[in-house]
């Protein structure tokens, strides 16, 4: 091989190494960018405001069913998010319903409220709109929203900080007979 092929050659190395750096820095910054927006486009004030005037129209929604089963109707916001009002170990959490989010998710803060945070050992990762945080494993004794009641709940206490509300995930969600989506509703029957 000449040593102007190997002056060529080496000069595609380079581009190419450069090309797929560059492909790879779009990408990952692409997904950066996207979860920066959307964290932009929902404030936590402005999703709690949300949460809290949601959560009271789906308080009054609440029926039971002719069969004896918990019905709850959750209406979706402004936003399309599903905000409810939660008896968790019996105290009353706002949540935000999630059918993409694995477990219930609780914030620190509400964590801490529910006196979850005295013996917490941080041992997993979960990816948010935020980025990647650590997470610590907890059972909730009780889930109650108005009829539906689900025992013994696999949560996660996300970092302080790290997470603006927490989320009625698959955990609980899971658990129930089904859950339907309609329109701007989400039912979900025990």
């Amino acid at each position: 091989m000449t040593s102007g092929m190997r002056h060529i050659l080496s000069e595609a190395v380079l581009w190419l190494s450069v090309f797929v750096i560059a492909l790879a820095a779009f990408f990952y910054l692409d997904d950066r960018i996207g979860a920066y927006l959307e964290q932009l486009a929902e404030q936590p004030q402005e999703v709690s405001e949300r949460v809290a005037k949601s959560a009271q129209r789906e308080e009054l929604s609440e029926q039971q069913d002719e069969s004896g089963y918990g019905r709850v109707v959750l209406q979706a916001g402004r936003g399309g998010h599903f905000a409810v009002n939660a008896y968790i170990n019996d105290s009353t959490v706002q949540l935000m319903a999630d059918t993409g989010a694995t477990y219930v998710a609780l914030t620190y803060e509400d964590a801490d409220s529910l006196g979850l945070t005295y013996n917490l050992k941080y041992t997993g990762r979960a990816r948010t709109a935020n980025g990647v945080t650590k997470v610590a494993p907890v059972i909730l004794q009780s889930i109650q929203i108005g009829d539906i009641e689900v025992k013994n709940v696999k949560a996660f206490v996300h970092e302080e900080g790290a997470l603006h509300i927490s989320l009625l995930g698959m955990s609980f969600i899971g658990r129930l007979e089904r859950f339907e989506m309609s329109g701007r509703q989400l039912v979900l029957i025990q």
